[in-house]
């Protein structure tokens, strides 16, 4: 009977993390990679019941939506920080969104305690509330607060967190658009070219349908067309994976790091690799870097699961409520934790992990 409860609990397990994986990996290479990507268009209400639509403000020079909650420690400043700004751009063709994403579930409490923070905090631009957490999801938001900006269209602009230095540069970046000269000298910002994302979306049509022998090529020609686009990368690695290909799957990401060592996302997923083979003091070494370059809520819970791996499991739990302060919505995070404590015996733990993932997933695609 126990080896029964045993084994019904490890299929289990194994159905949940299938689950997760596959709903994960296409929002884990997407995030921070959006930029030059259509942005979806959304109609919300805001905290007064009022409908409000990104589409409404197409004439502007750019529209900044910013992600908060009231448990967010960053969410106050932040907000406090737009309202300033759109205080002086208001007229100038820039247009603030503020998107609360407190819970899945939003009760009419929970609707008064965000009216509360933003009265309180004196903020005019909308304040629209996101049921469901399906904006949330549609655009990949992996940290909060998040911001992501909309010119012409398409996503122009992304920030995940509250960076002193990173918010600086977008709120010059979005005085620029509304015609004021930039401050300093700034970088362009990076555009993954149209024929790389053309391929890439090729490719995972047919990795959808397991087909993954036609998505490779593709997903080899849009890394020829463009080095620094990063999807194909971890996409092909994942289908090399599947195939028991843990070399090339390696030498993939191998090769999408040296295009850009300083990419969050591929030093990410190079170091929860590295970590599940065994390959531990570089994983953390990678994922470590990873962790200090910016609030990537994937980058914290791999380090965390790499700790574990190498016994430091304090740390390694301490890791995984950074990734929880970052996103608690992220099933993943849940279900890496669960593995965490399942291999160290807390059993209760793992279990209410693994339910609390599936839970997630239930929901995101209710």
């Amino acid at each position: 009977m126990t080896y029964f409860k045993i084994n019904t609990r490890a299929l289990i397990v194994s159905f949940i993390f299938a689950l997760i994986v596959s709903f994960t990996c296409d929002v884990s290479a997407q995030a921070l990679l959006q930029t030059g990507s259509e942005a979806e268009d959304f109609t919300l209400k805001d905290i007064d019941g009022k409908d409000v639509s990104l589409s409404q403000f197409s004439q502007k020079k750019g529209v900044a939506i910013f992600f908060w909650a009231t448990w967010s420690a960053n969410s106050p400043k932040a907000l406090k920080r737009f309202e300033s700004f759109h205080e002086k751009y208001k007229d100038k063709g820039i247009q603030i969104i503020g998107i609360n994403a407190d819970n899945q579930v939003m009760l009419p409490e929970d609707i008064e305690k965000v009216k509360a923070l933003a009265k309180e905090l004196g903020v005019t631009f909308p304040i629209l509330i996101d049921k469901g957490l399906k904006i949330f999801h549609a655009y990949a938001i992996i940290a909060i607060p998040s911001t992501t900006v909309v010119s012409e269209g398409k996503i122009s602009y992304e920030l995940a967190g509250f960076p002193l230095v990173g918010t600086e540069d977008m709120f010059d970046y979005l005085s620029v658009l509304a015609g004021d000269p930039p401050r300093k000298k700034m970088a362009a910002g990076y555009q993954p070219k149209h024929d790389a994302i053309a391929n890439t979306n090729l490719a995972r049509g047919f990795a959808k349908r397991k087909k993954y022998e036609m998505a490779q090529p593709f997903f080899a020609k849009a890394i020829e067309k463009d080095p620094k686009y990063m999807p194909p990368y971890i996409e092909l690695s994942k289908i090399y994976e599947i195939d028991g290909k843990d070399a090339e799957s390696e030498e993939t990401l191998r090769k999408g790091y040296a295009a850009d060592s300083e990419n969050v996302v591929i030093m990410s997923e190079l170091g929860y690799f590295l970590s599940r083979k065994g390959k531990i003091t570089e994983a953390i070494e990678i994922l470590d870097k990873a962790v200090k370059k910016n609030s990537y809520t994937p980058a914290h819970y791999y380090y965390a699961y790499a700790l574990s791996k190498n016994g430091k499991l304090k740390e390694s739990l301490e890791a995984f409520e950074s990734a929880l302060s970052l996103n608690p919505y992220n099933a993943m995070t849940y279900q890496l934790r669960s593995e965490v404590y399942e291999s160290n015996k807390m059993m209760k733990e793992a279990s209410a992990d693994s339910r609390k993932a599936l839970e997630l997933i239930l929901k995101i695609h209710d």
